[in-house]
């Protein structure tokens, strides 16, 4: 196996790792300060995908849900990960990959916005989509500070691109 593709995929499941990370601690905390145990996120969105929950005033915290669900959002994050260290590596090599790069992950998160609304509408009412966006754009964050920090140089083309007319 070539350096390069060695490099995206270590970096690609780093960095997955590094997004699910920063999402399970932000979400833990928020339900803490709800006053909620700190799997309730997980074992809410757990009972919907696996066991059929409607009602959240019905959710039991239980461990079958919280597992099952965060097998799935590890999984997610694992390949957004890859998905996104692909991404890194191409834009480094040819720059203007970056515009389609940039297009693939927006048009991602707007998606996987877009399922949480379809799959858990009637949970997420309850004040979860906050919680959300601040973990979805802290795990972004995050993930894109780490792949700049294993591509330099990409790090150093994008300081290096003009951004309008110099006269």
């Amino acid at each position: 196996m070539r350096h390069e593709t060695q490099l995206t995929l270590r970096s690609g499941l780093f960095a997955g790792l590094i997004g699910y990370g920063t999402v399970v601690v932000l979400v833990a905390g928020f339900n803490l300060l709800e006053g909620r145990s700190a799997f309730y996120t997980p074992a809410m969105f757990g009972s919907v995908l696996f066991y059929g929950l409607r009602d959240p005033a019905a959710l039991v915290v239980r461990v079958g849900p919280v597992l099952a669900y965060n097998m799935v959002h590890v999984l997610a994050f694992l390949v957004l990960g890859l998905l996104v260290a692909w991404l890194f590596a191409l834009a480094e090599r040819h720059p203007i990959a970056r515009y389609g790069a940039l297009f693939v992950l927006l048009f991602v998160a707007a998606h996987v916005y877009a399922a949480l609304l379809l799959f858990a509408d009637p949970l997420l009412r309850s004040g979860a989509w906050w919680q959300i966006g601040v973990a979805s754009v802290a795990a972004a964050v995050t993930m894109g500070w780490y792949l700049l920090r294993v591509h330099p140089r990409l790090r150093t083309g994008l300081r290096e691109v003009p951004l309008g007319d110099e006269q």
